[in-house]
């Protein structure tokens, strides 16, 4: 077989992160035939800029890839003819990208077509696995969520093949803080990330568009934050967005403009808690601890070994999407943060480690190249075409793909 050729489409900064990442690995991992890998971006209102472009594939070594309308997303997948689809897209879009593909690959071979979520993936919905029933493989990053996907999707009369992949963009965080003489990446291991010696002096705050949820929520998290600063830590906040630029979930309320907002109300001055964007590992340094609800920030913050707190101060469970954190051993609350900090900061739990996401089990090149296989000799299952699986949202987001972004996203507030 020669070179493996796989096209991954993606629609936000969050799953253009995830895709370059699958592709750096898929890359760089060893396996015969070597992967041949090309990324793009779907237009649609949540297309990402730039700027968030660049910071989603920083590291990879991937080039900031092109934003094409859906058309041309089928149009490049007849002339590139590739053989995997990595399809990293938002519910509807998933489902529009994958539909055009089909219908652009009907004369000849059809590509796999795989598809999965950025992050912790559960709870398995309807809504998240109905979108991408047509896949042929869909990744999941933590041993648990194998079995909820398989029941959710099998309630469409689907069965995609689940594949266990570690979260990509943890390679290099685990790398990072390897000692020398440490198992390489995909060697199981059931002990708990290396630390990073030292009492932390910075605290990064990964910020999220869903949690906390109310405006109330967040003015009480930048206060504590600022009651961290009067301890002695420089707080910054890491954005995954500047204001009016769009994110994979729309934030009604930004920190930065809250703290613009509410900062003199609090009795506090501008420069206590500080913004920053880009790409998270610029942040993720030494000396640094890293605080946050639900991000997958705070699971390459324990790859790279330093102290991480996932605050409990707004609930634990499905809605604060922090439920995959019962039993790490780094839930506190915020008036406990300075506290656990002096102390060198919290100590994850093993097997919590190696049960959730900071797992060495990897099964995403066998699984990729056994389809590209299939893909090559015509057996893979037949699908000439997609059902929108919600006709009105369906219309609804073919209409708003080929609508400017800027307009789109007036009209979808």
């Amino acid at each position: 077989m020669t070179g493996l050729r796989v096209l991954a489409v993606a629609d936000s900064d969050s799953y253009l992160k995830w895709a370059a990442w699958s592709l750096a690995r898929l890359r760089d991992d060893g396996g015969t035939p070597a992967v041949e890998p090309v990324a793009v971006v779907v237009r649609s209102p949540l297309a990402p800029t730039p700027e968030q472009a660049r910071a989603a594939v920083a590291g990879t070594g991937l080039t900031t890839p092109a934003v094409l309308s859906p058309g041309a997303v089928g149009r490049l997948a007849a002339t590139h003819r590739p053989d995997v689809v990595l399809i990293a897209a938002t519910g509807p879009v998933a489902e529009l990208v994958a539909r055009r593909v089909l219908r652009a690959t009907r004369s000849g071979r059809r590509p796999a077509l795989v598809t999965g979520l950025p992050g912790m993936a559960l709870p398995a919905t309807p809504h998240g696995t109905g979108w991408r029933r047509w896949a042929d493989a869909f990744v999941v990053h933590g041993r648990h969520e194998a079995d909820p996907y398989r029941a959710a999707f099998a309630r469409h009369g689907a069965a995609p093949h689940v594949v266990l992949s570690r979260l990509p963009f943890l390679d290099a965080a685990a790398d990072h803080a390897a000692p020398a003489g440490a198992p390489p990446s995909g060697t199981p291991s059931r002990t708990s990330p290396r630390r990073v010696p030292g009492t932390p002096h910075r605290v990064v705050v990964a910020a999220q568009a869903k949690v906390p949820a109310t405006r109330d929520q967040r003015v009480r998290l930048l206060d504590g934050l600022a009651r961290l600063a009067d301890d002695g830590y420089k707080i910054t906040v890491k954005l995954r967005a500047r204001a009016g630029e769009r994110q994979t979930h729309n934030e009604p309320h930004p920190l930065d403009v809250l703290w613009t907002a509410e900062h003199r109300r609090l009795g506090r001055s501008a420069d206590e808690v500080g913004f920053a964007v880009g790409p998270m590992s610029d942040h993720l340094t030494p000396g640094t601890a890293l605080l946050t609800v639900s991000s997958t920030a705070g699971l390459e913050s324990l790859a790279r070994g330093l102290p991480t707190v996932f605050l409990a101060d707004f609930g634990v469970g499905r809605e604060q999407l922090n439920e995959a954190y019962l039993g790490s051993g780094c839930l506190y609350r915020l008036d406990e943060v300075a506290a656990v900090l002096r102390a060198g900061g919290p100590t994850p739990d093993p097997a919590w480690c190696e049960d959730g996401y900071l797992h060495r089990g990897d099964d995403l090149g066998p699984a990729v190249r056994a389809l590209a296989e299939q893909a090559r000799t015509g057996t893979l299952e037949a699908r000439d075409a997609v059902v929108p699986w919600s006709w009105p949202r369906y219309l609804w987001s073919t209409t708003r793909s080929a609508l400017p972004v800027a307009l789109s996203a007036r009209l979808t507030r």
